[in-house]
C-alpha cells in the first residue's frame, strides 16, 4: 500500500540534504574568492596601475608574509592600505586601516598624507600630520609595514 506519510518524510530529507549541499559549495566558492583576493593583494600593482613613475620597495614586511625587495610600482595617486577593492597598494597586515595612506605626485615631488589612519604613518621615524614631501630614498612606515621610495 501507498504510504503517504513516509514519502513526504522522504521528500524533506532529500530536500534537505540538496540544501546541504548547495551550502557547502556556496562556502567554497566564498573561500576560493577570499583567497583569490587575498592572493592579488600582494601584487606588485594594483588594479588600476599603469606604467609606473616611481616604486615603493618593501624593507619590513611587518605581518604581511612578503619577501623583503618586492617592488610596488606608483601611479600618480597611489592609495596603499589593507583593502584590495579600495587601494591601488594592498598589504594584508592588520596594522594597517582599510585606506593608510596617499602618495602622490605633485610635478617632481612626491606628497604623503595619512589618511587618518589608526596607527599613523611615519616618514623617517616622524610621524605624518600633514601633507609632506617625500625624497627619493625616504623611509615610509604604515603600522608595522616600512617601505623605501625609489625612482
Amino acid at each position: 500500500m501507498f504510504d503517504l506519510a513516509n514519502l513526504s518524510l522522504d521528500v524533506v530529507i532529500l530536500l534537505l540534504r540538496v540544501a546541504l549541499v548547495a551550502l557547502l559549495y556556496l562556502f567554497l566558492i566564498q573561500v576560493v574568492q577570499f583567497i583569490a583576493r587575498d592572493i592579488q593583494s600582494g601584487a606588485t600593482s594594483g588594479p588600476r596601475s599603469t606604467a609606473g613613475i616611481g616604486r615603493l620597495v618593501l624593507t619590513h614586511p611587518g605581518q604581511t608574509g612578503l619577501v623583503v625587495g618586492r617592488i610596488f610600482l606608483l601611479t600618480a595617486q597611489t592609495v596603499i592600505g589593507r583593502s584590495a577593492e579600495r587601494c591601488d597598494i594592498a598589504f594584508n597586515d592588520t596594522s594597517l586601516s582599510q585606506q593608510h595612506a596617499r602618495l602622490a605626485l605633485r610635478g617632481d615631488t612626491w606628497m604623503l598624507e595619512d589618511l587618518r589612519s589608526t596607527n599613523g604613518t611615519f616618514l623617517n621615524d616622524i610621524e605624518v600630520r600633514d601633507v609632506v614631501a617625500v625624497a627619493v630614498g625616504d623611509s615610509i612606515r604604515l603600522g608595522r609595514i616600512e617601505v623605501r621610495l625609489e625612482r
